[in-house]
């Protein structure tokens, strides 16, 4: 009887999956306010997977993933780790994010160097493919706008695709389910405008 009270009261404290959330990431540079799921976030403060992060009004928030990817988030935007974990030891890991609204800036690391490139970034109208990289994406005339730095992305919606290989190429996704546009470079004023929202200065 008593071994069956402790499954059950271990059955009913570990969360879905059966395995307590695991830490993914460490919140480095913070300006203004930003919490997750637990309450406020300070630097230093560790992300488990399954966390929501969200920034304020003029907020800023970096966090860095334990395999070197960096996520930067404007002010009023929200990520959510779907799932993150990374075995540098047998070559094996996975981060799915999704930027629920906001400007963010992605800088990848170790993960997305994997065999078949286990990292993939979604918002509300599209997915982005990233092939070990830094790019930008938010809203600057559209619902969605993705900026490449470095590396290649791939932006994916219902409609179709447009792949970014040169820095300074740029995407918008016009309306949600709208094919992105065609491929083009971004000019000064728009590459400012994108990484502005995204500064700490």
């Amino acid at each position: 009887m008593r071994l069956i009270s402790v499954v059950v009261i271990l059955a009913v404290l570990l969360p879905q999956g059966g395995a307590w959330a695991a830490e993914a990431a460490t919140v480095t540079r913070l300006l203004g306010l930003a919490r997750d799921g637990r309450g406020e976030l300070a630097q230093g403060s560790r992300v488990s997977s399954g966390a929501t992060i969200a920034t304020g009004q003029g907020s800023r928030a970096e966090v860095r993933f334990d395999d070197g990817t960096v996520v930067v988030l404007g002010e009023n935007a929200a990520l959510k780790v779907e799932s993150f974990h990374y075995a540098p030891e047998a070559r094996q890991g996975e981060a799915r994010l999704r930027v629920e609204h906001g400007a963010f800036l992605v800088t990848t690391g170790a993960v997305a160097k994997l065999p078949g490139r286990p990292l993939s970034v979604a918002t509300p109208v599209a997915s982005i493919g990233v092939r070990g990289t830094k790019f930008w994406g938010g809203s600057l005339e559209n619902p969605l706008d993705v900026l490449l730095l470095e590396g290649a992305v791939t932006v994916t919606t219902p409609g179709g695709s447009a792949d970014l290989n040169d820095p300074l190429d740029g995407t918008d996704v016009p309306t949600p389910g709208a094919a992105p546009s065609p491929v083009g470079k971004w000019q000064a004023p728009r590459v400012e405008r994108a990484l502005n929202s995204v500064s700490f200065q």
